[in-house]
């Protein structure tokens, strides 16, 4: 695998109280929190190894929770790290935040240098394609490889749609976990166990007795409009790149995966198979070993 000097023994941040470490995880993972220059506190999921970093990125309106059986099924020896974006899941949103996705990208800076990371791959999903494409282009040294599952960029006006209904609604609460669920978007393909796992981790009690997700409505609202803009002419990624999608996605399709490729002529193209847009609760064993054959082939040699 792609190693270098270990550091075993860091644990950057603190621990707070919070949803806790369960399985798929073993206690070699921790949850930590750490305020950024940014303003923001962000929360993440870190385990310590040997080897070139590997920082994992979440959708819009999950938390980064939905990496936990892809991060199990890897089990990398590399530092990993998977963080909240500002005002979701246990990630805080300061008063005045904005939302783009620029500021997601700033606080993602922040946080890989206030870890001293020189050299790291990046690994995303949905929304986290987008930003470690984003990245990958702000940070042509630091970032050596990308992996993005079903990037968005110019996102259709339909889904964007109907993103807006399914928040509006969500918004009002939920009384019991099974409503929860019946209204969780792309769950189809899900195995018992995920979806326990999911309602564990993205859920929480409010003062109203009802349940809500863990999320900052204005702020994913704001971020999935971002998200709808075309500006591919932004990105410029030179790295290696892989780019996949899942099999039956109704969010971004074939033809906006042909897009990226074009836009990254060096990226290879892969299909998920049995995933809609949940690319890591869809089908997290299919994710793993694209990361995993992804990561080893191009990362084998790098040194920082």
């Amino acid at each position: 695998m792609f190693k270098t000097a270990a550091h075993a023994a860091f644990l950057p941040g603190e621990a707070f109280e919070g949803v806790g470490l369960r399985p798929p995880l073993d206690p070699s993972y921790a949850m930590r929190r750490m305020r950024l220059p940014t303003g923001v506190t962000m929360a993440f999921t870190w385990r310590p190894g040997s080897g070139l970093p590997v920082l994992f990125l979440t959708a819009n309106r999950t938390t980064r929770r939905i990496f936990d059986f892809v991060l199990a099924r890897l089990d990398l020896p590399n530092p990993v790290l998977a963080p909240d974006y500002r005002g979701l899941g246990e990630s805080d949103a300061p008063e005045g935040s904005l939302f783009r996705l620029e500021e997601h990208r700033e606080d993602l800076v922040a946080l890989t240098r206030a870890l001293g990371w020189k050299r790291f791959a990046v690994v995303g999903q949905a929304t986290g394609g987008t930003l470690a494409l984003m990245l990958a282009t702000r940070l042509s040294e630091g970032v050596v490889a990308v992996a993005a599952g079903d990037p968005a960029i110019g996102l259709r006006d339909d889904v964007f749609a109907l993103f807006l209904d399914q928040v509006e609604r969500h918004d009002r609460g939920f009384a019991t976990r099974a409503e929860a669920l019946a209204e969780t978007p792309f769950r189809e393909a899900w195995s018992e166990t995920v979806a326990e796992h999911w309602l564990d981790t993205a859920l929480m009690a409010c003062p109203d007795g009802r349940l809500r997700w863990r999320y900052d409505v204005a702020g994913i609202t704001e971020t999935q409009r971002a998200l709808t803009a075309g500006f591919w002419g932004d990105i410029a990624v030179a790295q290696p790149t892989l780019l996949f999608g899942g099999e039956h996605c109704t969010v971004i399709g074939e033809a906006a995966m042909r897009r990226a490729q074009a836009a990254i002529p060096q990226a290879r193209l892969e299909v998920l198979a049995g995933a809609n847009h949940r690319l890591t609760q869809d089908n997290p064993a299919g994710f793993a070993a694209l990361v995993r054959d992804f990561l080893a082939k191009e990362c084998a040699t790098v040194a920082f």
